[in-house]
């Protein structure tokens, strides 16, 4: 399914504001991960590590004055942050069918927006944990409407953002002709004068 861009909505969630967050969420990831590899690790010291270490960094973020776009809502642990206007949380999670407990549930700071069913009344980055070892981690900004059906998108890979459609029309199948292959001139050329030598 495609999802309209989160900047369709709201102008400020531009691509680059959006890749100013998930590529610290994803560099944090990645770190904790490679430096709590010992064997008294196990994934729940590891996720709870890159939790704390994100909220921190996001709270960091906020508050170091770097970006004047970004702003923090609230540091408690379900961390809150603006961008532009927009408040938006972070999850570790499966961006297609979320299962965190507090997912959908809004504080104070992020219920700024009536309850809509067209628009998204909630915006949440998800880290996506790559499910091989050939596989990246990325990171999803989705929005969702009042009944909690996502109805925006954006993702972030470590190669950068992803290819999205902007809108729902899907382009007509293009019939390509077969390529046409000939021996190009100065290749020959440079043959026969090598044979000459």
């Amino acid at each position: 399914m495609t999802y309209r861009h989160p900047s369709s909505f709201y102008p400020e969630l531009t691509d680059d504001r959006l890749a100013k967050i998930a590529e610290p969420l994803l560099d944090i990831r990645y770190s904790t991960i490679r430096e709590m590899s010992s064997p008294f690790d196990d994934t729940y010291t590891q996720e709870t590590a890159v939790f704390g270490r994100s909220r921190n960094m996001l709270i960091h973020l906020c508050m170091s004055g770097r970006y004047e776009w970004l702003s923090l809502a609230s540091p408690g642990m379900d961390v809150t942050f603006r961008i532009g206007n927009v408040p938006c949380r972070f999850f570790r999670d499966d961006p297609e069918s979320p299962e965190k407990p507090g997912f959908f549930k809004r504080n104070a700071v992020d219920d700024l927006f009536s309850p809509d069913e067209n628009d998204p009344v909630m915006w949440r980055f998800v880290v996506e944990k790559a499910l091989t070892e050939e596989d990246e981690d990325r990171v999803f900004l989705s929005g969702y409407n009042a009944y909690q059906e996502k109805i925006s998108q954006w993702a972030y890979g470590s190669s950068g953002p992803v290819l999205h459609s902007v809108d729902n029309v899907t382009p007509e199948v293009k019939e390509l002709p077969s390529a046409e292959v000939d021996v190009r001139e100065d290749t020959v050329r440079k043959d026969r004068d090598a044979q000459n030598e």
